[in-house]
This record gives C-alpha cells, structure tokens and sequence, in this order.
C-alpha cells in the first residue's frame, strides 16, 4: 500500500487530534486508539488547556512508514487459534458491508439484508479473540452505498471488507461475493453461488470458510456449525418467513416488533428445528414486556417469551441470543437474580462481544444495588462499542447515565445525558434520566421542562406522561400532578399502562398509601419497572416506610 503522506509536506506541526487524524487520513478514535497501543507519537502540551496535544509530521510519517513495514514483514495477520494476544495487539478488523439486492424489487430487500446480518453473525464466531466484525447496526449505516469502500475503511480502521449481492426467484438464489483487503486495497478472494434457497445455510458455511482461508484463520470445530440450525437443509419458506421476522425486528418499533412475531411464529410453524425463529420470538416479546415500549402485559407476553427462549436453548445450547432473552425473562419477569445473572454470563461467554447482553446484565446489576460491577459491564460495552459498533453508544451512554443517576450523583447523570443527547436528540430513555437527575438535583424548572420538551416533541408516552405528572408533583404543582395521575389511570382501561409509572407518580404526591395500592398491583402483573425500584431515588421519601421494607423482601432485592 502506498503511504498516504508520500505527498504531504513532511516538517512542520499537527496541533490537534483532528489535525493528526486528518493527515493519517483515518478517524480521531483510531489515532487515539493508535496512541495507546501502537506507540504513535503524540506530545501534550506543557503550558496548554487539558487535553491540547500536538505532533511532528516528521515523526508521524515515520512511524507510519515503520508501521507499515512491519505489516509487509508478517502476512500472517492474525495469530494462530489459541495463542494470547499479546500486550497492545488488536484483533483484525472485518466489515460486511450490506449486501445488494439485485433483484429490482425494494421488498425483498430483507432477504438481502437478512443475509447480511446472518454472515456478520457467522463470521463473529470464528474466532473472536483474533477478528473483530463490525455490527450490524454499524454495517446496515452503510447501505445507501454513497460511500466508497476506502473511506468506509477509514472512517472504520479496516482490515477486510466482504460486499456481495443477491438475486432471488422462487426458490433459488444467487449469492455473489468479494473480499477485499483494505490495507492493500486488493481483491482476495471472489465466487458466485447458485443455489436452490434450501441450501442457504451452506451458502453461509461456504463463505465463512472462504474469508476464514483468506484472513489465515484456522476454523475451530464449533464454528463449522450452522449458528442457531443443526447440519442440513432448511425449509425456504420457512428460513425466508425467518429473515422477514429479524428484517421488521431490527426496525425496533413496537408495531415492528409485533409484525417480527408473525413472520417468526410462521416460521416454526413450517420448520421447527430452526432455532433463530425461536430466539426471534423470545426477544420480540421480551421487549414488547419492558421498558420502553410497554407493549404488552408481562403476564401476556413473558410466558410466551420464556418458551421460546427453552424451546431455542433445547435445540441450540450454544446460542447466546437463546440465553440472553431467557435472562432477560428470568430478570424482569420472574425475578430470579441469581439464574438470570447466570444466563447472561452464558451469553457473554459464548459471545464476548455481545453487548446488548452486557447492558441488561449492567441493569442487573444496578438493580442489584452492585454499581462498581454494573460500571465495569458499561465500559466493557463502551469498548466494543467503539471497536465495533459505534451506534449503540447512545444507549451505552444512557445506561451509564442511569448507573450514574440511582448512585446519587446527579451532575455526573446530567452530563452524561446531555453528552449523549448530543449524539441522539430523540432518546426516549436519556429524556427520562436527564429529567429524573434535574428533579433530584433540585433543579425542578429544568426537570419540568426536558419532561415537556419530550413530550412535545412526540413522545407522549406512559413512561414521558408519569415524568410530567412527577415533575409537577415535585415542583409544587399538585393539581396538574393529579390530572396527569386522573389520565393516566382512565387510560389504564383502554390500554397497558404499567401499574408502577402510577405507583411513582403518587409517591412524588407524598400519597404513600395510594402509592402502595399501585406497587401492589404492579407486584401482581409483574410490571417491568418494578425490579429497579430498590434502586430509584424517586422513591426515597418512602424508605423508611416498614412497608416499603417488607415490599422489597417481596422481590428478592433485600
């Protein structure tokens, strides 16, 4: 690869980490990463602001051109199986960039989008210590194909980029496929596979072994395997009926998440063994049951969600969605803290970089009343974050907020969130917490108004209206508290609403008997909201209740 500096002036100063990053034609993240674990040389200034630093164009093109050397001297990028990385190594990097539908019709796009998601989910469980894949929330960011593929491999600190296409027609299916190395900007690899759709699964095979060739891994026995099927053909209606369900999935609306149940529960129906439908299921009611969509009842939809995830884990013990959406039941609904916890642990072994099981174990955790270990899962997650998958960093930072907030520390929630928001003007949860932390602070005009501010902004929901209800409550404003509190329990006959937003929102009244009434009906139809209630500052007036006690011993949070 030639040096992107060979045309730049080589003297002179980069006084920022922006300036660095722009004359290494790579992201700020990755020069930073590059600082601290590949020795770039980077000076602080003496006599500056915190955080001023500079570099010597001399110096940066220097170590570049060493660097690179060194790579030229081991084409073997990736070490054997099994070997430890070694101090500062970082794995090998992996994008698969969203694979083209070719098929001229914009409705099939979940088969070529379904497919992507499989092979970023194959590949990830080659070998995880050694190669890192890109996410899927990252991967899909990259769709509109407006990028090319060198400053997608920039902007991501590549090593491999894997684009291909697929062409549907009945039941057959071409998929075509390229890897390229990003480095060396050269093609390493190409093949078509044509395909009764039956067969896809082997088409996936077939490509995970080829790349794992390519990038000289060493497939391990358990990665041979299908994930989520066992050895043989699929259904194609039933693998197509499968990726409709994960394609209206992903969009993470709860009208999505209802239609997903349809397409996945279509799915088993026509082809039982195929274990991702049944973990599709497991998680769609899982989180149509908790916060913040509210969807549905607990008692309507966790059985169903518990089943599920058995049903997956009896025919795949080895996939960690299955343990993590039967955690997330064993956590929220059932409230058994010591086999939800283990479930997690499961995920997080057979996935390492499963982060949206390490949040919900954070949120475990929090409830649990252990912030240290909470904080040290946040950051876990921040950190494959920022490897990986930089759009889940919002709610990485809002469950950091939210770790933050129940420890008490008010300003440090408050700036997280509004750091956050920076990122994600809309988040529903960072709303919440920054409001909650303001009210807390004493800051009860600014409170009042970030709950307002969402609600006008279109989220007048459950969650948003109690905030409001609490805001007024708390700034004095009885009367428009106990209008909010009058809606909300109207509305509870058309619609669920869970008992514990009502329960709260009396207990900023100072209502403490009216309030018990709602948590007793929240303890009943197991409201999500419930297992953080040990935790919520908003509930502080009422601890030294004997009730209060006696309420938590009832969870099995004591």
């Amino acid at each position: 690869m030639v040096s992107p500096l060979v045309t730049l002036e080589q003297d002179g100063r980069l006084d920022s980490w922006k300036e660095i990053a722009a004359f290494l034609r790579r992201g700020v993240r990755t020069v930073q990463r590059w600082e601290a674990t590949e020795g770039l040389p980077v000076h602080r200034h003496q006599h500056a602001k915190l955080g001023s630093v500079y570099a010597l164009k001399s110096e940066v093109a220097a170590w570049w051109e060493s660097r690179q050397a060194r790579r030229r001297a081991a084409p073997a990028r990736l070490r054997p199986i099994g070997r430890p990385a070694a101090t500062g190594e970082r794995r090998s990097r992996l994008l698969v960039l969203p694979f083209a539908n070719l098929s001229g019709d914009a409705k099939q796009d979940y088969l070529s989008d379904g497919l992507t998601e499989e092979m970023i989910n194959r590949l990830a469980r080659l070998a995880p210590a050694h190669l890192g894949v890109i996410a899927r929330t990252t991967a899909l960011s990259y769709k509109s194909g407006a990028k090319p593929a060198d400053q997608i491999a920039a902007e991501l600190d590549l090593d491999y980029i894997l684009e291909g296409s697929v062409r549907a027609s009945g039941d057959q299916i071409r998929v075509s496929a390229q890897l390229v190395d990003a480095r060396e900007h050269t093609h390493l690899w190409a093949e078509n596979y044509d395909r009764s759709l039956s067969d896809v699964l082997e088409v996936q095979a077939s490509l995970a072994a080829a790349i794992a060739r390519e990038v000289r891994l060493a497939i391990t026995p358990e990665s041979r395997a299908a994930p989520g099927h066992p050895p043989g053909r699929v259904d194609p209606e039933a693998y197509q009926a499968f990726l409709m369900g994960r394609y209206l999935f992903n969009k993470m609306t709860p009208a999505s998440l209802a239609q997903s149940l349809v397409w996945f529960e279509r799915a088993v129906a026509k082809d039982s063994s195929l274990v991702l439908a049944h973990a599709g299921i497991a998680q769609a009611y899982g989180l149509l049951a908790t916060v913040p969509f509210d969807a549905l009842p607990p008692r309507e939809a966790m059985p169903k969600a518990a089943a599920a995830a058995r049903n997956a884990l009896s025919l795949d013990p080895s996939l960690p969605e299955a343990h993590a959406a039967l955690g997330l039941v064993l956590h929220h609904y059932e409230w058994k803290w010591d086999e939800a916890e283990r479930s997690y642990q499961r995920a997080l072994e057979l996935n390492p970089d499963y982060s949206a099981a390490l949040l919900r174990y954070a949120w475990l955790l929090l409830a649990r009343g252990r912030a240290a270990d909470a904080l040290a899962r946040i950051s876990r997650a921040q950190q494959i974050a920022e490897e990986l998958d930089p759009h889940l960093l919002v709610a990485i930072r809002a469950t950091r907020a939210a770790a933050l907030y129940y420890a008490r520390n008010f300003d440090a929630a408050i700036a997280e969130c509004r750091a956050a928001l920076a990122l994600d003007r809309n988040d529903l949860l960072l709303h919440y917490i920054l409001g909650c932390a303001q009210l807390r602070k004493g800051a009860l005009r600014a409170g009042l108004t970030t709950f307002m501010e969402a609600k006008s902004a279109g989220r007048d929901v459950p969650l948003v209206a109690a905030g409001v209800g609490i805001a007024q409550a708390i700034a004095g404003r009885k009367k428009h508290a106990v209008v909010i509190l009058e809606r909300l329990e109207e509305q509870r006959k058309q619609r669920y609403i869970p008992a514990i937003y009502i329960g709260i929102l009396c207990a900023a009244l100072r209502d403490y008997d009216r309030a018990f009434k709602w948590l007793d009906r929240a303890f009943d139809e197991r409201a999500d909201g419930l297992v953080l209630l040990n935790a919520d500052p908003m509930v502080d007036g009422m601890r030294n209740e004997p009730r209060f006690q006696v309420f938590i011993r009832r969870l099995g949070l004591a």
